[in-house]
């Protein structure tokens, strides 16, 4: 190990060993530069690149070299990808950043004070990774995996004694190895794929430094070349646009003057002026002339337009002639650099990399003008400079895929072996990068889905930055390396033009919040005022035949279709069949699942007891092709059943993360399609009569009470005379979809109170009681147990549309809606409105039946009410009924999960409050409980 290889301070070290001998006199730079580079064309670059992959290009490039004014030998960076134009290159830089508190770095700042001086898309986009760090370390503190960011002990003592300014750095440097993570993420995914055009095919291949290969080290070290400064200048990509914003600065740094008139020296002093004159703050520093808020960020809409206007700009092409004039001092300055370091010869370069050396000038570039002037300035092809030679050759022609930056051969070359070795040497990236060191939150949150987007990750960033601005579906924000319009084109030749939106981002408002139990029900029972908002998601996953569905809309259809589905659903002793099944499921599952575990009986009540009962009730009564022992030829196991409905039901009322939406619907409408066509065969097979039913009989469930009450049921809606693909589609899927995942989070909600609060534990020796005998006294007192338990935690909400003026009462203050405004009712704070449930935080089996709001109320209350009541009821009998239950020991006898902060809300009661539950392996978050082991003894 080299701990100071690659340090800030040190040389750069040296790729190519100059073997040519050059002549004693070189060409003037300023010569060179009007000869050679010097914009005389000005032409888009042919695969409509966006100017914001040279914004990402621009840090990266800040980020691994910066030449020391004083010494050109030096860099003052790191050689590794390490985010520093965003955290600092060293300590007293990082310093300037961070708060020093929750691992917190100052909001809407940077770092690296010469990206002040680039075109402001550059700033926004580290502005982005800022948020993005600090949403990530407020997640880690919540999530808290394996105790590590556990807050101090106030008067905690000894060497184990956590101290705040420990806690801020753990959560800092977590944060940062995330936030890294997804950046170089970007990088391999996203930002190589648009060099190699591989975003215009549907291939998901991509270049992976960090696959294990044998006989090749990994996080050996990094330490940056000379000649790779030379390769990233790619000046001559710069649009007309910015090229505009570039003259005004320069305007404003040397007022007056051309660029002509500015020489490489006089540009340095320049800038080394204004670098003392920036604040060593960078949150006092001024970027692209706009204002702070109170709270020190910029306002969303002037950073959204910024970025949006970068991704609609698209890019100058590679190649002679091209850089802007007023970047002619720049150039200058890097000949000049490039000769102090005295790197090796344009075709000494090409040799390394296993390149042929050009013969001739032509070779070079193929224009006659161009080969003419480098044949002017150096005589023969082995005296070409490096620098000059590498603006000057011809750019490759486009080839999809292959060749989508379009550089020339050298370049690409280069970069694409730099890359590799840039992450293939770096520890943090290798080594080091593994869920114990990021946790399992922050390695899933930065991760690639091969299936989404071919793996591309860019979205996070926007998603998590601007989640008011762009749609969960944005091209924006899924290929903003490619100006929309070309990759609409592209999306449109490749069948996925669909699944994009491509209207340019604009702000959606929050949704007003309701939380009083009078202001709820006025808002659920106005159908003329409130619109339900579910139409859009539903009819994206089931299709235009959903159109209809109940749940859709609010107009005349919508209503009969309530009707038809309640009509078919309530017959006579529907009561009666509902509770045996779940009795009896119940008991099937608890016997299967369960083990011993030191002696003692063990099962997870939520994941193998809870959500799988309905999981078996909804795939008996639709006819779901479900996967079992009686069963083994059935298509989906219990689990992707679930996970199928759940899908389902999140993508409709739950979908909340605009970071997780898109690759959770793309999923979801998948797994329903493969569903959806086998249900539609077998009720195809239902209105024929049966002639295909040993067919279908190995795959469907076999015939019980309940299944024949779910065919009498198909029966009854194929005689609305509704054609098969609409009834399946348009109503049989939503509402299996709707009624399976909400039963086990209301169960898994019930459990969590009676199991785990202290408030709900001390009636579990009643409910045992209850669960015993079998009469309808003790049942419906049981069922009141379950509605107490829904009430108290439960955590339901509803969203509605405004259609017209309106001003909503609630509690004590006045809510004014207009046309377009969604607004939020938590059913959850109105469930604990002492005005409808006196003493709210107490169980009372006295409240009435129907003033229960946790389904809704009104048009929409929920069509499963009366039977979720039953199912439930029935659930808790058998599981109450067991001895001595109890969670089991340690965090696995706790549901786990995390409150969620809404903005402006954040000093909302513990009760009214809503949280995001953990998965099994802590990797994300789920709508739903997801686990709780709990025991009992043997009878």
């Amino acid at each position: 190990m080299h701990p100071n290889l690659g340090k800030a301070g040190t040389p750069y070290a040296r790729s190519v060993t100059p073997q040519t001998m050059q002549p004693g006199v070189r060409p003037d730079p300023e010569v060179i530069f009007d000869s050679l580079m010097s914009r005389k064309v000005r032409e888009d670059h042919p695969n409509k690149i966006s100017s914001v992959l040279f914004y990402l290009a621009s840090i990266i490039i800040h980020d691994l070299f910066r030449t020391d004014r004083e010494d050109f030998r030096v860099s003052n960076t790191s050689s590794y990808l390490d985010l520093s134009p965003l955290y600092g290159s060293f300590w007293e830089e990082q310093k300037s950043m961070r708060t020093f508190k929750d691992g917190k770095i100052k909001p809407d700042c940077f770092a690296e004070k010469r990206l002040l001086a680039f075109p402001p898309g550059v700033g926004v986009l580290l502005i982005m990774f800022n948020r993005f760090h600090n949403y990530i370390v407020d997640q880690l503190a919540l999530i808290n995996e394996g105790g590590q960011f556990t807050k101090p002990k106030e008067g905690a003592t000894g060497k184990r004694a956590k101290t705040w300014e420990q806690y801020d750095e753990d959560l800092f440097q977590t944060g940062r190895l995330i936030t890294c993570g997804l950046y170089v993420n970007i990088i391999l995914a996203d930002y190589v794929r648009t060099i190699l055009n591989l975003n215009q095919t549907n291939s998901n291949w991509k270049l992976d430094p960090r696959a294990d290969i044998k006989d090749l080290e990994k996080g050996k070290g990094n330490q940056v070349s000379a000649e790779f400064n030379l390769v990233y200048r790619w000046h001559s990509t710069i649009s007309e646009r910015d090229e505009k914003w570039t003259e005004d600065f320069f305007q404003e740094l040397f007022e007056g003057k051309k660029p002509d008139d500015v020489s490489w020296h006089d540009f340095v002093v320049r800038l080394s002026e204004l670098d003392k004159q920036i604040s060593e703050d960078p949150s006092e520093r001024p970027f692209a002339r706009l204002e702070r808020q109170e709270d020190g960020t910029f306002d969303d809409d002037d950073l959204v337009k910024i970025i949006t206007e970068g991704i609609e700009d698209c890019a100058n092409s590679y190649g002679a002639q091209r850089v802007p004039a007023v970047m002619k001092a720049v150039e200058v300055l890097g000949i000049q650099q490039a000769r102090v370091w005295n790197v090796a010869s344009l075709n000494e370069f090409r040799k390394y990399f296993g390149l042929t050396p050009h013969e001739t000038f032509e070779d070079i570039n193929s224009d006659p003008h161009v080969a003419d002037q480098l044949k002017r300035l150096y005589d023969h092809p082995d005296y070409v400079e490096l620098y000059p030679g590498l603006i000057a050759e011809e750019a490759k022609i486009p080839m999809v895929p292959g060749a989508g930056l379009t550089p020339s051969f050298t370049i690409s070359r280069a970069v694409l072996s730099d890359a590799v070795a840039l992450v293939r040497g770096d520890r943090f990236y290798t080594v080091d990068y593994h869920p114990k060191k990021l946790t399992n939150w922050g390695f899933h949150e930065v991760q690639g889905d091969n299936t989404i987007d071919n793996g591309c990750v860019f979205f996070k960033l926007f998603l998590r930055a601007f989640p008011k601005h762009f749609k969960q579906n944005s091209v924006y924000a899924h290929y903003p390396m490619t100006v929309p319009s070309k990759m609409k084109d592209v999306l449109t030749v490749l069948e996925t033009a669909h699944l994009y939106d491509f209207e340019r981002p604009k702000k959606t408002n929050d949704p007003s919040m309701v939380f009083s139990y009078a202001a709820a029900s006025k808002v659920l029972n106005d159908q003329q005022t409130f619109k339900v908002t579910w139409g859009p998601a539903i009819e994206f996953l089931m299709g235009p035949a959903a159109k209809d569905f109940m749940l859709s809309g609010d107009g005349p259809k919508n209503a009969e279709s309530r009707k038809m589905m309640h009509k078919s659903l309530y017959v006579q002793e529907w009561e009666k069949q509902v509770k045996e099944y779940y009795l009896d499921i119940t008991k099937k599952l608890i016997k299967e699942k369960s083990y011993k575990l030191a002696g003692v009986n063990q099962v997870d009540i939520i994941r193998d007891v809870g959500n799988l009962a309905h999981v078996h009730f909804g795939s008996d009564l639709w006819s779901l092709p479900l996967k079992t022992k009686e069963r083994p030829l059935g298509v989906f196991t219990e689990s992707e059943m679930y996970l199928i409905m759940a899908g389902v039901f999140i993508c409709v009322f739950f979908d909340l993360d605009p970071a997780n939406s898109f690759p959770l619907r793309q999923k979801a409408y998948k797994a329903t399609h493969a569903l959806g066509q086998l249900v539609e065969a077998n009720v195809t097979e239902v209105k024929l009569g049966g002639i295909f039913n040993q067919l279908f009989s190995a795959i469907f469930p076999k015939p019980s009470p309940l299944t024949d009450y779910g065919l009498q049921l198909t029966k009854r809606l194929l005689e609305s005379g509704m054609d098969v693909k609409k009834l399946v589609w348009g109503h049989i899927l939503g509402t299996a979809g709707g009624m399976i995942p909400n039963q086990g989070q209301l169960f898994g909600q019930i459990l969590e109170f009676y199991l785990t609060v202290p408030e709900g534990q001390k009636h579990l020796p009643e409910i045992r009681k209850l669960a015993l005998q079998d009469s309808d006294e003790a049942f419906d007192k049981l069922m009141h147990y379950v509605l107490e338990g829904a009430r108290l935690y439960g955590e339901t909400g509803v969203f509605r549309a405004v259609a017209t003026p309106t001003t909503v009462q609630d509690g004590n203050h006045e809510v004014h809606l207009k046309p377009g405004d969604v607004v939020m009712v938590n059913l959850r704070a109105a469930s604990h409105d002492a005005a409808a449930f006196p003493n709210p935080k107490k169980v009372d089996l006295t409240r009435p039946i129907d003033k229960y709001i946790f389904l809704g109320q009104g048009p929409h209350e929920c069509l499963g009410l009366a039977m979720t009541r039953i199912s439930l009821t029935s659930m808790l009998k058998v599981v109450g009924a067991l001895p001595n239950l109890r969670p089991a020991k340690g965090p696995q006898g706790k549901v786990q999960k995390v409150k969620k902060i809404v903005k402006g809300h954040e000093d909302l009661p513990e009760e009214w409050s809503y949280h995001a539950y953990l998965t099994e392996n802590w990797d994300s978050f789920f709508p739903f409980p997801c686990s709780l082991k709990a025991n009992w003894d043997d009878e």
